[in-house]
């Protein structure tokens, strides 16, 4: 029987690193582990910061990014890091922490400019270079204030800050997020992990506590990724497949992923530690919070152009500041098999085609889940794809192609 195996997860294998540097622990994943690009922009960055003057390439990574500034700040007087990235990934929002940075830390962040370039609209794509200097005395923050609107990111990236506060000075540093939270669970996941590592975290509202640990314990491991699972078990159950490194109640936003199929009458069936198959007939349509699992969201959408009944997608707004927007992604896919899906406001009506297309192009917009749920949309129609971006995959499944060639899914790459 073939077997289907996810990487690690990116989301947690990025806190982890960040706070094993905190820790000053090493070897927190096997070297010969096949890593996200994400997770490899993160580790590179976390060693250049070792440097006075750091030069960091985050490419199109908001999380490496966006967890890399904080840190960048949190260094001795003097220090610098100059910061460049894709213009996708300048393009996201990413205000609300560079002034929570300058406010807290008293730092200097500003981006380098040719004389006569118009100054830089914050957030856009005119950031690059981006260049961190750090202030008199960043280790007195006491407390970090942002909104949480626009991104979890933020949030998280000061709650491992906030880590590396409390271990540096042993004493308590606090997080408070101001207005609505976005994507909460991923927030959780990062304050799930600053607890695994042994600091002691307190909840009141949207304030976080984070208190440096008082003992020593082995540094916890980095599941596989329920992201990319979310690909796997389409594929698995589809085909037959096994599929591997499934942890369940991983703290993991996307682990929602089973319970959406199990809705519509897809059930995973453990066989042993870790490995499950996909079961069942389909018997109806998704509803589905984009904001509770927005990255398992493009596979649902795959998922949902086959169902008997049509789908719902609530507070999809999450979407449209991704490596891509996600949203006018799905619809494009969905309208290309023959699907039919229709946006109002945050909401998004997918209904179902009961005669596929018979092949089918898209671009993948260079957005990594775009192009993996066009795939298995492929898989589960039996229509040939051909596809326009097919190496972005790499951002956070290195090895995605190989596995579906496991369960014989191809596509025609289109340069």
């Amino acid at each position: 029987m073939n077997e289907l195996t996810p990487p690690l997860s990116k989301s947690d294998a990025q806190r982890a690193l960040v706070l094993a540097d905190v820790l000053g622990v090493t070897d927190v994943i096997a070297a010969d582990e096949v890593l996200p690009r994400d997770v490899e922009v993160l580790r590179r960055g976390l060693a250049a910061l070792r440097q006075r003057d750091a030069h960091i390439d985050c490419h199109d990574g908001g999380a490496p990014f966006r967890f890399l500034l904080t840190q960048a700040a949190l260094r001795p007087a003097g220090h610098s890091a100059r910061f460049i990235g894709s213009p996708r990934l300048g393009a996201r929002p990413h205000g609300p922490l560079l002034q929570s940075l300058r406010e807290a830390l008293h730092c200097t962040i500003e981006s380098e400019r040719p004389p006569g370039q118009p100054e830089p609209v914050e957030g856009g794509a005119a950031v690059w270079p981006l260049v961190v200097r750090t202030g008199p005395d960043a280790f007195s923050v006491r407390r970090f204030e942002v909104t949480g609107l626009e991104s979890s990111q933020f949030a998280s990236s000061l709650l491992l800050g906030a880590a590396r506060v409390a271990q540096r000075t042993k004493r308590a540093c606090e997080v408070s997020v101001e207005g609505a939270l976005t994507s909460v669970g991923y927030l959780e996941l990062t304050q799930q992990w600053v607890e695994r590592a042994g600091f002691k975290t307190r909840r009141e509202g949207n304030r976080w506590s984070v208190e440096p640990p008082t003992g020593s314990a082995p540094f916890p491991p980095v599941p596989g990724d329920w992201s990319s699972l979310t690909y796997l078990l389409l594929l698995g159950w589809k085909s037959g497949a096994v599929v591997s490194r499934v942890s369940f109640q991983s703290g993991h936003p996307d682990e929602r992923f089973a319970s959406h199929l199990a809705s519509v009458g897809l059930q995973l069936k453990a066989l042993g530690t870790q490995r499950v198959i996909v079961e069942g007939v389909p018997t109806g349509g998704l509803t589905v919070d984009a904001e509770q699992c927005p990255d398992a969201v493009p596979a649902l959408v795959a998922l949902a152009c086959i169902l008997p009944e049509p789908s719902w997608f609530t507070r999809i707004g999450v979407l449209r500041h991704k490596e891509s927007d996600r949203v006018e992604g799905v619809c494009d896919f969905a309208r290309r098999i023959g699907a039919s899906a229709e946006v109002d406001g945050e909401r998004l009506r997918v209904t179902p085609t009961k005669t596929p297309a018979h092949t089918f192009e898209f671009d993948a917009r260079e957005d990594h889940r775009l192009a993996m749920s066009a795939a298995v949309l492929s898989a589960l129609t039996g229509s040939e794809l051909s596809l326009r971006g097919a190496d972005s995959v790499a951002k956070s499944f290195p090895h995605f192609w190989s596995e579906a060639l496991t369960v014989g899914l191809t596509v025609r790459r289109l340069e």
